[in-house]
């Protein structure tokens, strides 16, 4: 089923599978080597000592994937995920403060480049050709860090295009799809729901979390995660996206 909003003026992105993805990340032994370290130097920046760093990151990981988890199944509200690993390290014997804790959890995160996170090939191209189009662009992500972080990210991936908006779940304060990250992105772009057109590859937090407001959705194929949701429009490279008559030009 296809719904043509009444004017579209921006174009608003998921980020992870959708803009780039992680085909060459290192395997799992490389993350968790990466994890133990940056804790333990975490922790000595702290003046503390833990006889094993690797448990120390991983209880941190831990506790925070559960409270995403918790999350997702109930009201959306991203969790404060420095308070949740202080509270899960006092478990193996670490005091820490709130700030202390968030810290370490952050340093023990392996993203962007070195996580193995690489832009799709078409993914630049479509959004430059957006902008010159006249179209207003914004990133709608669920993600537990922002700040120079996801900056960061963006710019080693190659896209810090200058984003019109940008609404990271941890820092609005609710995941995707709770409305009021697709508020936060509208809000600030000033526009309204039937004037925007939301793209990315999750059925469920995408698609659905934007209908719901009355927004239209392109949906990335992939493994669906919902089901009885349809979708506007179903692409499988971003290039594709050019080719929507709404996204023709801005009107």
């Amino acid at each position: 089923m296809s719904r043509e909003p009444l004017l579209i003026r921006a174009v608003l992105f998921d980020i992870g599978d959708t803009l780039w993805h992680s085909r060459a990340a290192p395997p799992p032994e490389e993350f968790r080597r990466l994890a133990a370290g940056r804790a333990a130097a975490a922790l000595r920046e702290f003046g503390l000592h833990h006889a094993d760093p690797s448990l120390v990151a991983r209880t941190a990981w831990v506790a925070m994937e559960e409270a995403m988890r918790a999350a997702r199944a109930t009201d959306f509200a991203e969790p404060d995920y420095g308070l949740v690993s202080q509270l899960a390290l006092v478990q193996i014997g670490l005091h820490l403060s709130r700030d202390q804790a968030a810290s370490l959890l952050e340093s023990t995160y392996i993203s962007g480049i070195e996580g193995g996170k690489a832009p799709f090939a078409d993914a630049l191209g479509t959004l430059t050709e957006l902008r010159r189009r006249g179209f207003q662009l914004a990133t709608v992500t669920n993600r537990a860090f922002g700040g120079d972080r996801f900056r960061a990210d963006l710019r080693d991936a190659g896209l810090d295009i200058g984003w019109d908006a940008e609404a990271v779940s941890v820092e609005v304060g609710y995941l995707k799809p709770h409305p009021a990250i697709f508020r936060f992105a509208l809000d600030r772009l000033g526009i309204s729901p039937a004037q925007a057109l939301m793209v990315g590859n999750s059925l469920a937090e995408d698609v659905a979390g934007a209908q719901q407001l009355g927004m239209a959705a392109a949906w990335r194929r992939s493994a669906p995660d919902a089901e009885g949701v349809s979708p506007d429009f179903v692409f499988d490279q971003l290039a594709e996206l050019l080719d929507l008559p709404i996204l023709a030009e801005k009107r």
